[in-house]
This record gives structure tokens, sequence and C-alpha cells, in this order.
């Protein structure tokens, strides 16, 4: 972009035709923006209102403040405008008062090579317009292109004589701070002074930045009202303009004139150096610009100026020439803004200063590396090489000189790794080459502590894992097997402690590997074994490991499994199975585990046959487990246990428990399919383990049996049948409550009358049963009802026959309790068919008196038992109870 410029003034008429008052005068040729809004606004100019009762002279507009202004506009280009206030508008003694003339010059930003406040007091902008130019009614010609050229006010000597005064470098370097922090507070700098001086201020604050930094940054010399202003530094008179004392609420007010101004908080290695170099030796402060200018990309004034000293510092006076904060800075300028070949210059600075690395503080040492890393995927592999180098050899240097212990160590290792891995390596491969790993164990036999010996395996295991390294390649005959074993070895022979305390520090680092874990531990066992007391110290390891492997999922604990399988370790497989069951939660994740366990590990065809011997633990501690379950939500889990337990063929122990509490759960009924095959695969179960059938089941078989029965006349062979299966005379009710005792004859007894057809029979279905005393009275009553219910349903009601017959057992038994429940149930016939009763019981009895006095006993109870009795009873009862 080439230079161009553009009056605007009080004029008789303009270059674009317009006439007579405030317009542009003229312009080059070539200006295309001349009419752009942005070019315009450098046009305002308002003089500091004169007091009430002052009007305004031509000695009076003489006396106004000019405004020189440096503004970057939007398309990058840069701008300077005089405004000047004219008086009396173009035409002279005779024109009124308000007219003020505005040259702006407008230019490249590479055209701009010298500082915006040098090219004050040139000929490049103009103060005054003759009488001549402006009063003709001819249209003007075009403005010839500017040349920019530097002006006689401003230069660097003329600036540090004035910073020379007592006092005023103090004040620059607060309004320093106070432009630089502009991006952050948003607050304009305000300089209230003698006219002259407002500009020497600005040039000061220009001088301190590099030329780029300068040309972004905003200034006029005079605002009529600053809060308004498109300027970063704004000078302002004390009177007659919006500038007040409420302008320190909202900018950094330095008010030269009231003798006012702020202390900022600043840094003060930055404000040190420019006070020494505008004080003594620009230069220096030239050199700095250079180094920016030249290898970095960043152009603004902003606070980020700091950092960039800083990073000059570093590379001037080293490393430890800067604080944490400062280092970090100046790391992060130059990861930020540095040119490529500049930060590769800054990263071998650094590297150059290796024995200060080493013995560095650690977070300073931290921000180094993180700079390093950061550069570590674009730099060549020779200063990768430097880099990986250095972080092993400072590793090195706090493991073995470190005075931080454990925990700081510790940190700071796993901080410098965390930055190795984002580079795409790990400490741990690094100090396992084979030059390393020599001066990691030459390290270690220096140090007597503990943490330290345990911090070996930590590294091993962390190659380990990098590495990807099987089981096998780690078995004791291996290199990094004997590591292992050498390490706990020397410890172990010195304490047993210090030796379990390794161990377990071993083992932690495989957690989440559980093969690995479990092959470390069998690894070590043989070690352990090898001290003084080694069955203690395995014990004690296996004890970890089973702690360990509590958060191992599923597939994790079989892996682990299956290598103990292989070395024969049935005892640990049992537990980890026994550890994950205790662990189930839920009903599904108990079958699972089981399933999964029992399949692989114990079911016929399995690869690990001799484990078998641990099939009956293994179902009983999953039948232990059930029980804690609801039952009813786990009976059929506990079938399917109970069939894979028939399966196998185990005698376990629990095996009639899981029996008698699934049967107590099948009602006294016709059994369901999967019921009645429960049952015979309970009593075909017990029957060959040669186990008594006893209690419930003894009673289903019983049912099964009379339901079996064909045909009347069979209740003989069923009796054997059942006497033969059960090895005892009949199903025993006697844990029954007299509840379930009448559900259990309401099932069976109908069956088994019905196919009674004589004496024989009777006897036979009493003797299927071994009944209590308690219970007795209740198959009675119930047979009686039966076989009643059966004389009146046939041919001839007035006969009972079956009654008659069964009336013969009832007499052979005699009890009271039996007679009473009989004449119970007789007592429900009415009054006739009692006396036909009566008549058929002395028909076939009539002449066994003993039989009839019990007969007549029966009759007793059942005139005491008569519904008639009874109503008539309650009838009395109501009478006697009416008022």
């Amino acid at each position: 972009m080439s230079v161009h410029q553009i009056i605007y003034t009080s004029c008789m008429r303009g270059i674009d035709g317009v006439n007579d008052g405030q317009q542009v005068y003229s312009y080059d040729a070539g200006f295309q923006g001349a009419g752009s809004d942005e070019v315009k606004s450098l046009f305002t100019y308002q003089p500091p209102a004169l007091e009430p009762g002052v009007v305004m002279t031509e000695e009076l507009a003489r006396t106004m403040p000019r405004s020189f202004t440096y503004r970057r506009l939007e398309n990058g280009a840069c701008a300077l405008a005089l405004n000047t206030y004219l008086g009396r508008d173009y035409m002279g003694s005779a024109g009124r008062f308000g007219n003020h003339l505005s040259h702006v010059v407008v230019a490249g930003r590479e055209d701009m090579l010298h500082y915006p406040c040098e090219f004050y007091g040139s000929g490049l902008l103009r103060d005054h317009m003759e009488y001549e130019e402006v009063n003709n009614p001819q249209r003007p010609e075009y403005l010839p292109a500017p040349v920019l050229e530097r002006g006689y006010a401003v230069d660097i000597d003329r600036v540090v004589e004035f910073l020379g005064v007592e006092g005023r470098m103090e004040i620059l370097k607060n309004m320093v701070c106070a432009v630089l922090s502009f991006e952050t507070e948003r607050k304009r700098l305000l300089i209230c002074d003698e006219p002259e001086n407002i500009l020497l201020w600005i040039a000061a604050v220009e001088y301190t930045l590099p030329l780029p930094a300068a040309l972004d940054l905003n200034f006029t010399t005079y605002a009529f009202d600053p809060s308004l202003s498109a300027s970063q530094i704004c000078g302002v008179v004390p009177q007659g303009t919006r500038f007040g004392p409420e302008s320190a609420r909202q900018h950094f007010v330095f008010d030269l004139l009231g003798d006012s101004c702020p202390e900022l908080e600043k840094d003060g290695r930055y404000y040190d150096f420019l006070e020494t170099s505008l004080s003594f030796s620009y230069d220096s402060l030239e050199d700095f610009h250079r180094f920016l200018t030249e290898g970095y990309s960043y152009a603004k004034a902003g606070s980020q100026l700091v950092e960039a000293y800083c990073l000059y510092t570093l590379l001037s006076d080293g490393l430890t020439s800067l604080a944490g904060e400062e280092l970090e800075g100046a790391l992060k300028f130059a990861v930020e803004y540095g040119l490529p070949g500049e930060k590769s210059q800054v990263l071998e600075n650094i590297l150059s200063q290796r024995e200060c690395l080493l013995e560095l503080e650690a977070p300073l040492l931290l921000k180094a590396a993180r700079f390093s890393m950061s550069l570590y995927s674009v730099v060549d592999e020779g200063l990768r090489a430097q880099i990986r180098e250095l972080l092993v050899d400072r590793v090195l240097w706090d493991f073995l000189y470190s005075q931080e212990g454990e925990e700081g160590f510790l940190a700071f290792y796993q901080a410098l790794d965390s930055l190795c891995q984002g580079g795409g390596f790990s400490l741990a491969t690094q100090l396992m080459e084979e030059s390393n790993r020599e001066k990691l164990f030459a390290a270690m036999k220096d140090s007597g502590a503990l943490w330290k010996l345990a911090f070996i395996p930590r590294v091993v295991t962390a190659y380990v894992k990098d590495q990807d390294l099987s089981v096998e390649q780690l078995l004791p005959d291996t290199p990094l097997g004997q590591t292992y074993c050498g390490l706990v070895q020397v410890v172990a022979a010195q304490s047993a402690a210090n030796g379990q305390y390794l161990v377990q520090q071993i083992l932690d680092g495989f957690a989440g590997q559980w093969d690995h874990l479990v092959s470390m531990a069998l690894n070590l066992e043989g070690v352990l074994l090898d001290q003084p007391g080694g069955e203690q110290g395995a014990e004690a390891m296996w004890r970890h490991v089973e702690q360990r492997m509590a958060g191992a999922p599923a597939e994790g604990r079989r892996q682990a499994m299956a290598l103990l399988m292989r070395e024969q370790r049935y005892e640990m497989v049992f537990q980890l199975y026994s550890q994950a069951m205790a662990q189930a939660r839920e009903l599904e994740e108990c079958q699972r585990t089981f399933q999964d366990h029992y399949r692989e590990f114990v079911a016929q065809g399995s690869a690990y046959a001799a484990y078998a011997a641990y099939a009956g633990p293994v179902m009983e501690c999953y039948y232990e487990r059930l029980r804690r379950f609801d039952r009813k939500a786990s009976r059929a889990a506990a079938v399917e246990l109970f069939q894979t337990l028939a399966d196998s063929g185990s005698g376990a122990p629990f095996g009639e428990r899981l029996v008698q509490e699934l049967a107590c759960e099948i009602p006294f009924a016709g059994p369901s399919r999967e019921n009645e095959r429960f049952i015979q695969t309970a009593y075909t179960y017990l029957h060959r383990m040669g186990r008594p059938i006893e209690g419930r089941l003894s009673l289903l078989l019983a049912g099964m049996v009379l339901e079996a029965c064909g045909k009347p006349g069979q209740i003989g062979e069923a009796k054997d049948t059942l006497c033969q299966m059960l090895q005892t005379g009949g199903a025993d009710l006697g844990g029954l409550s007299q509840r379930e005792a009448e559900e259990y004859f309401s099932w069976v007894l109908p069956r088994g009358c019905s196919m009674c057809g004589n004496g024989r029979d009777i006897q036979d279905l009493f003797g299927l049963f071994r009944m209590p005393a308690a219970v007795e009275p209740l198959f009675f009553s119930q047979c009686a009802r039966i076989f009643l219910k059966q004389g009146r349903s046939g041919r001839d009601s007035r006969d009972y026959p079956m009654f008659c017959v069964f009336l013969s057992l009832v007499f052979q038994r005699g009890t009271p309790q039996v007679l009473q429940s009989v004449g119970k149930a007789v007592g429900r016939l009415n009054k006739q068919k009692l006396a036909e009763l009566d008549d058929s019981v002395r028909t076939v009895y009539g002449r066994d008196r003993a039989s009839i006095r019990m007969w007549e006993r029966v009759r007793e109870e059942a005139a005491s038992a008569s519904p008639i009795l009874e109503n008539l009873t309650n009838l009395f009862k109501w009478r006697k109870d009416k008022p």
C-alpha cells in the first residue's frame, strides 16, 4: 500500500464539489479510501469549552490544544492525523469561529519504519491553510502523494533527557504497566500534563515497545471525551472537557498537573530493565526488541512482553536466573509465539545447561521438561535423544540425592512420566535400556531406603506393561524374572518384613493384569520358601493375592484360575471361586459364577479332572449363597443345582438338606410335571447315596404311589412298593402340623379310599403311613367322611357297606380320640340317615358286644356333635341374650 493524504477544513469549495463550509478540501488522486468512515472519524475535533462569559478570539484560538493522533485502521493500514483549531472559517477576519483543520496521512504498515510519535513536527502534517487556498471558488487540485518523514520534535535522546527529571522514570513504569494491562483491565491511559509533555510521555511509552507493538497502540495527544475515544492513550486537559474526577474510575489517570499518579503492581525485573535501558543504554532495549521481532510473532503492547523479557533473560543468563512463575511464563511465551527455528534454539539452549537441569528444583525442572516435550514431535532425533537422556539422568539424580522422600520423589516421577507418555515413550522403557538399567541398579545398592528398593520393581513392571510382555517372559529363568526374584531374595534375606513389603509392591504393580499377578506370585513363592520362616511368608503373600483378586472381573479371575489349575493349586482356585461367590450381589450373578466355574473346571470332560474332588465344596458354596436369597425367587436355581448334584453323583453332605428344603415347597396336591420329576430324581439320588427317604419327600412319594393305583384292590401292592422304596414301615407324618396333615389327607385319602374294596385294603391304606397319636384321629375322621359319602351315593342309600368294613379298623384301634373323630363325622348325618346307619352297623356287628359298645360311644359322640342339637343350643342362647 502506498502513502496517501487527505485534508478536511472550512473552504469555499472542496474537491468533491461541495460549496461553502467544513468539508474535504482535497486528497491525493490515488487515495481510494478517502470516503471511508474510519478516515472521516479522524476529522473529529472539539475544542475545550470556554469559561462562562469568555468569548473566543484569535489569541485564544491559538492556545487550543492540537490533537496529534495515531490509529491502526481495520484494514491494517496506519493513520497519522493532526487536528488543529484555526478559529475563523475560510472567510478570514470576516468569518465565524469554529473552524479546524484535519490533515490525515494513511500508510501501509510496511511503510511505517519509525515510531508514530516521531512524525510529529515534520512537514508531513499541515497545521494551517493559506487564505488563497480555502477562499477560492475553483475546485482544488489533487494533493500530491505524501512522503513519510520524521519530525524534529521527538527522538530517543530527547525522551531520555525528559525522563531524567526526578520521579518521571517511576511514572513511566506505571504508565507502561497500565498500557500492558489493557487486554485484561480494559482501561485507557489518560495523561494530563503540559501539551508538549503529553507527546513526550506517549513517545516514552512507545520507545519501550518494539516497533510492531507500537504500531498496534492507538494514541491521541488530546481528546475532548476520552471515554468515547478510539485511542488507548489519551492526552487530556484539566478544564473545559469531559475529563474530570470521575475519569479515574474508568481509566488509569496520570494527572501530572494535579500531582496524582497511580502506583500499579508490576513485575520488578522487566520494569527495572526498562529503567536501566532508558537511563544508561537504550541499545540494550533495542537488542531486546530485535530479539522479539526477529524470532517471535508477538506484535502487541500486552502483558506477554513481561514473559518475553523473562525468556530473553533465560537465554542470556541461564535457568537459575528465573523464579518458578517467571520460567513458566518464559517457556509459555516461547511455545505460543516462537518461530519454528527460534523454538529449537531455545530448546538447545536449555539442554545445554545439563548440570543446572540436574540440580534444578523439581517444580522448575518440570516446567523445562514440559516445554521440551511440547517440541518433542517436531525436533530432530538428535534433540529427542538429548531430551530422553536428560530426563532419565534427572530421575536417577533425584533417586540418589533428593531429600524429598518417597512421596515427593514419586510425585515428581509420575509428573515427568506423564509428560513422556504424551510424547510417545515412557520413562520406565528408557530406564530399562541396558546402560540406564545398570545405573538404576547401582543406585539401588547405594541406598538402604525401603521405598527406593520398591521403586525398582515398579519401574520394571511399568516396562513390562509398556512392552506388553507375556507371562512366559517373566518366568524365573528369564532376565526380567531373575530381576524380580533377585530383588526379593536380597531384601528378604535382610528383613522378612521388608521382603514381604517388596513382594506386595511387586504384586500390586500387576493389579488389573490378573494372570500376570498370579504368575508372579507363583514365581516369588519359591524365593520366599527358601528363606527362614518361608511358609508364613508364602501364606501372607497368597492372602495378599486373594485380597487383590477381590477386585478382578470375571474374565480376569478365570485367567488366574486357569493358571493356578495348570500349577495344580486347587485350594487357591477354590478360594478365588468362594471369594467371587461371596461378592456376588444378585441372584443372576451367583448363578453365572457357579455355572461358569463348574462348566470350565469341574464338569465331566473338563481339562482339570483332578479338581473334580472339589465338586462337592463348589456346589455347597453355591448352595449356601442361594440360601441368602428369597426362597421363592431362588427355587429354580436351587432345583437346577440339585439336578447338577444328582448328575454328578456326588455325595455332598448338603444334598439331603437341599432335597428336604425343595420338597417342603411342593404342595400336598397332584404334583406338576416339574415337581414329579424332582420327586423321582430326589428319590433316585438319595437311594443311590444310601440315604433314608424321610419327611415330606416320603409323603409325596406315598401320594404318587396311591395316584398310580389303577383299580380297586391294588392298595396292598402300593403299600409293598412304598415300604420297599422307603425301607421303613410307611411314610412318616410325624413332622406335620395339624393343618398340614389335614391338607395331606385331603389329597391322598379320597384316591386311597376309592381303591379300597375290602377290609384288607383299608388295613393296607392305614399301613401306608406312620402316624403319631395326634395325627391318627385326622386319618379316621377323613376316611369316615369319605366312606359315609360313598354309602349315601350308592344304589341303596340305606346301606353303608364300606363304612361298616371301615368300622372294623376303627374298633380295632379303639382309642377314645379315634372314636371321637369318627363320631364327629357320623354326627353330620341327619336323624333318618343316622338311624339307617345304626341299623346297618348293628346288622353287621350285632353279635360282637365289644364292637357294639364302641359303636355306642361313636353314637354318643355323634349325638353331641349333631347339627340339630347345636342349632337348638344356639336358639336357647339367642333367647337368653335377647332383652
